[in-house]
């Protein structure tokens, strides 16, 4: 997270933090891209690394599990990161509860909050 998302955060878990029985953060998931030949072992497992898409922070609560992407004046960015990365962590990791795409931000721009509710996503908005 960049200082703003920082920010955004720290309230966030200072208003709905204890309504969560943990987080997992900078939680990588997707495909990575393909290692560049010759660069030897250390670099290949640096890019496997690297490369793959993190997820801010996912949040644990009541049987379910919270993809949470966070930002300050959400928009497009933001929901397009929530549906892709809620899709991936349930590719990635099979998980037996259902996953929830959620939003933690300042300030929703324009038809977000439509859209979210359109792709069943929670919003917090701190």
């Amino acid at each position: 997270m960049f200082p703003l998302d920082i920010a955004i955060w720290e309230r966030f878990v200072d208003r709905h933090g204890t309504d969560f029985s943990g987080f997992s953060y900078d939680v990588k998931v997707g495909s990575g891209t393909e290692p560049v030949e010759g660069l030897g072992s250390v670099y290949e497992r640096m890019q496997a690394i690297l490369s793959k898409y993190r997820i801010d922070c996912v949040g644990y609560r009541d049987g379910r599990i919270y993809v949470i992407e966070v930002k300050p004046e959400a928009g497009t960015i933001a929901v397009g990161e929530v549906e892709l990365y809620t899709k991936l962590y349930t590719r990635d990791f099979n998980p037996t509860e259902p996953v929830v795409g959620c939003i933690v931000t300042d300030r929703l721009l324009p038809d977000m909050e439509w859209f979210c509710k359109e792709k069943g996503f929670e919003i917090y908005i701190v």
